[in-house]
């Protein structure tokens, strides 16, 4: 069993390069939120894994990020593409969602031309995170990051946040892989929930600030009910100390919106600094020289190549 996450965080990246994390296992090289992609990592050496899960209808954590079965990606029994998005993930039973094959890009979509090296493959079934925990521990040395989907502007697409924590934790808990993960979340009630019953597991606080015509929804604004009752006190920067003071062990910005002012913040807070999702070689390369302690990427190859 590798180094407790204590350490990881809190002392940060250790020595000059950073971690790297495979951003839903690799999803520019194979089907994302799988097995298969999992194992790409391993062989590749990575030691750090990041992934959605959601609760199915009947209770079960699964692999996927979006609320709705997603039709540019997912085939039915068939072998037939879906004709829209859906069925929602928290209305379908685990053994309906086991029987789409998560494998393909739509030809021809807009995924499939964002992602036009993943490798095709046939068979791959949506995970739950107990297939994932028995995998963890066929590989010791790989650091689990697991981000919850929640939305609190959309209480219809996934489970209450109390239910999401209390499921996660358990299954934790009883796997007793408290050391070997970090859980995170853009719906901070989710990590609020998980913090208060299950203290133990480390948690990650996802942040994308708001900004004009924001290409996806942002969660940190003044009021947002996806930090769970905070509130900024002045600017941006205030978050990292949201984060700390609610015991958190990393801050997770998107890239674009992290600054040197910032990162020196949350070290001196003793926060590690995660990254999303950085696939461009000269964002990677200006990252690492910034300070930052992981890099979640599609591409895990090119921040391993310098």
């Amino acid at each position: 069993m590798h180094k407790s996450l204590q350490t990881i965080n809190l002392l940060r990246r250790e020595g000059d390069d950073v971690r790297v994390y495979g951003h839903r296992g690799a999803r520019g090289v194979l089907p994302e939120n799988s097995l298969e992609s999992f194992e790409y990592l391993a062989d590749l050496g990575i030691e750090a894994v990041e992934f959605d899960i959601q609760l199915s209808a009947d209770g079960e954590l699964v692999l996927m990020h979006d609320p709705l079965l997603p039709d540019y990606y997912v085939r039915d029994s068939a072998g037939e593409w879906l004709t829209a998005p859906g069925p929602k993930i928290i209305d379908t039973a685990l053994g309906e969602l086991r029987t789409y094959d998560i494998g393909r890009s739509r030809p021809q979509s807009a995924y499939a031309e964002r992602y036009p090296e993943q490798q095709a493959l046939d068979g791959v079934r949506i995970p739950t995170l107990k297939m994932v925990f028995d995998w963890l521990k066929q590989h010791p040395k790989m650091l689990a990051n697991i981000e919850v989907k929640s939305y609190a502007n959309r209480e219809d697409w996934s489970a209450a946040p109390e239910v999401l924590a209390a499921s996660l934790g358990q299954l934790i808990t009883q796997a007793e892989l408290q050391n070997e993960v970090v859980v995170s979340s853009f719906d901070w009630r989710v990590l609020h929930a998980l913090k208060r019953e299950y203290p133990s597991v480390p948690r990650a606080y996802l942040t994308y600030f708001d900004r004009p015509d924001a290409p996806m929804q942002p969660n940190i604004f003044s009021g947002s009910p996806w930090m769970g009752g905070l509130e900024l006190s002045a600017d941006y920067e205030s978050v990292v100390s949201l984060i700390a003071a609610e015991g958190g062990v990393a801050w997770c910005p998107y890239f674009g919106d992290l600054t040197a002012a910032a990162l020196n913040t949350a070290h001196s807070a003793g926060l590690a600094v995660n990254v999303w999702t950085v696939n461009d070689p000269g964002d990677i390369a200006r990252l690492r020289q910034l300070g930052v302690d992981g890099i979640i990427t599609d591409y895990p190859e090119r921040v391993v190549r310098k």
